[in-house]
């Protein structure tokens, strides 16, 4: 989840394709957003990954915004997925380790192992 304005710079940074072409990267305290130029393109991201075209003063939701909000969505859903899979995985060397219960540890990493594999899109 993004916390700030900052971190949400930051990430459009790191996740947008060739970021090399992003111009004028501003956070925006009164719109609570970030606004950046990529591709010839101004763009609004709030928090909530929501992404617009800006033009003068108005807000669209064109092709290449939803785009783009979708390569910053998935992203984060995938960081998610992540974080998910290394707590279970925690949790598992806990029950397997600590707890002495195998079994449900290792019911656990294949549940993991199992989500992990439909993610990279293996059945």
């Amino acid at each position: 989840m993004i916390q700030s304005l900052q971190d949400l710079a930051q990430y459009v940074r790191q996740t947008v394709p060739d970021p090399k072409a992003i111009l004028n990267l501003k956070i925006n305290e009164k719109t609570g957003a970030v606004l950046f130029i990529w591709h010839g393109v101004e763009f609004l991201v709030k928090p909530t990954m929501h992404v617009f075209e800006v033009r003068g003063y108005n807000l669209y939701i064109t092709g290449i915004s939803t785009l783009l909000q979708v390569v910053l969505m998935r992203r984060s859903q995938n960081e998610k997925i992540f974080e998910t899979a290394l707590q279970t995985i925690n949790e598992a060397e806990d029950l397997i380790r600590v707890k002495n219960q195998t079994q449900q540890g290792v019911q656990l990493l294949t549940n993991v192992r199992e989500t992990l594999g439909r993610l990279v899109g293996r059945s």
